[in-house]
């Protein structure tokens, strides 16, 4: 089990007004950088996203979230767009209050991901104040596209604590208690592929903190069919999930942008722009600064037996993998899981780094006075207060005109409809002369509103029908920015022509 932590590592100790005084500073922190968020519009992957999960029947749906060799693409982010659409329709304010409810969610689960891997209360709080707002994964608080993130981290970390809470006990789970993980990891794994590392993540727990003796093959055999087995059952749901991706008949790892490259260059072009994010150092880190950075965290894990910072050296090696060989670069936000090993070792190490400076001043003629905890907390408080500044900074100068770009075009086609506020009869054909977008998006947008499986939807612009076809289809036309639905004359019939 983690060492636990005494006074003297912790010399703000747990008091329960000071918990609540942390946590009621934790939500004023959140709110205060993540409440404009609210009125972000839409982005344009959103509409694809919800199509994607509206089309499919109820039962497919169920199908693709307890089959995961059928390779369906993500399907746990139906439970978050379907019931928020049926209720809001394209109204963008619920699902980002969700999305924040879930962010302040998982603040909770990172406080108690730091204690279970020996954090003190002190050192828990600081990580939750990072994973609070970071404004290199500013997209992260703003965009619902990214909801894949954030529900994947809430299984990946739910996952996790169920195994470690029952191992930190000197036990092994029981079948419920194992059934109860690889369900928490199959919703995971159904959030996002990220979680594929959780395996990975459960041996360096168990090597950390529970590292076994074995050294004979006859050894390692009982171990993996005793610690060792809900790993071996999380890799095979590995098999059988990746084969799903594969060979489904929506294989993702058939996309172009899942394509992976296994080259040095492309691990350090990953590794810069995740350092570059981080740490709010855009255009600083090259491969020099990355390996340098990465002896250090190296250094400071393995120098002294500190089991905390050597299961979060480990963490931070093992998570990123799924995303550090594809071709196509993902976003900052994909970082969300690997950031809560980062918030948990700088926590440890600046407390450590505040203990030592704190120590040596109290020693000093001119600080004595103060005392070692008053000194300990002014450091503490000038760091925290260093790094909101750097975070307001970037909100102030560059998130919050990202912010007013998200769904611009999206937005302004969901207002026209909202304005005009079309009917249309069960069965129709609907068809839009001309569109402002340059792909499918205005037949997405127009699918959502109307929500009704009768309806068909054609775009001039990409499949030019004959004047006879549109004769018979309602049409819509945007005309000097404003979608107007256009009365078509009736077809032509025995050579006749149309009445004015």
């Amino acid at each position: 089990m983690p060492p636990r932590a005494t006074r003297y590592d912790d010399p703000m100790a747990p008091a329960r007004w000071r918990k609540f005084a942390f946590a009621l500073l934790t939500l004023i922190y959140f709110l205060y950088f993540n409440w404009d968020g609210l009125w972000v519009r839409f982005a344009a992957d959103d509409m694809m996203n919800m199509v994607l999960y509206w089309r499919p029947t109820p039962l497919r749906l169920l199908l693709d979230l307890v089959l995961p060799w059928r390779g369906a693409y993500r399907p746990m982010a139906a439970l978050f767009y379907l019931p928020l659409l049926r209720f809001f329709g394209l109204n963008p304010i619920p699902y980002h209050a969700v999305m924040l409810g879930l962010l302040l969610g998982n603040l909770y689960l990172v406080y108690r991901f730091a204690r279970r891997i020996g954090s003190t209360e002190l050192q828990a709080g600081l990580a939750t104040l990072v994973l609070a707002y970071h404004a290199g994964l500013s997209m992260l608080y703003y965009s619902t596209v990214y909801i894949y993130d954030v529900l994947c981290f809430s299984f990946f970390m739910s996952a996790f604590l169920c195994y470690a809470s029952v191992r930190a006990r000197g036990r092994l789970l029981r079948r419920g208690e194992t059934a109860l993980v690889m369900a928490l990891y199959l919703c995971a794994l159904n959030s996002k592929e990220m979680a594929l590392t959780l395996p990975l993540v459960l041996l360096a727990y168990e090597f950390v903190y529970h590292r076994p003796a074995a050294r004979t093959p006859g050894e390692i055999g009982r171990w993996l069919l005793g610690p060792g087995r809900v790993m071996l059952f999380c890799a095979a749901l590995n098999l059988v999930f990746l084969y799903g991706k594969a060979f489904g008949p929506d294989a993702l790892l058939q996309a172009p942008g899942y394509r992976a490259e296994l080259s040095l260059h492309r691990l350090f072009a990953f590794e810069k722009a995740a350092m570059d994010d981080l740490f709010l150092a855009w255009g600083s880190f090259g491969w020099r600064g990355v390996v340098a950075l990465w002896v250090a965290l190296g250094c400071l894990a393995w120098r002294r037996p500190r089991p905390v910072l050597r299961f979060c050296w480990a963490f931070l090696m093992l998570t990123p993998l799924p995303l550090a060989f594809l071709v196509q670069t993902r976003g900052a936000a994909s970082l969300y899981i690997p950031l809560a090993a980062w918030a948990v070792f700088a926590a440890v190490v600046l407390t450590d780094v505040a203990g030592a400076v704190a120590r040596f001043l109290a020693a000093e003629p001119l600080f004595r006075l103060a005392g070692y905890t008053t000194l300990f907390a002014a450091i503490l408080c000038a760091g925290f207060f260093f790094w909101a500044k750097q975070n307001d900074h970037w909100k102030r100068t560059s998130v919050r005109l990202s912010m007013a770009d998200v769904g611009r075009q999206t937005g302004a086609v969901i207002d026209q409809f909202r304005a005009l506020n079309p009917r249309v009869k069960p069965g129709s054909q609907v068809v839009f002369l001309n569109d402002p977008f340059d792909d499918w998006d205005m037949q997405f947008i127009a699918e959502l509103w109307f929500r009704d499986p009768t309806l068909q939807f054609h775009l001039q612009r990409k499949v030019p029908l004959p004047p006879e076809e549109l004769a018979k289809m309602t049409v819509f036309d945007f005309q000097d920015g404003r979608l107007v639905r256009i009365p078509m004359p009736p077809p032509l019939t025995g050579g006749g022509s149309p009445r004015p």
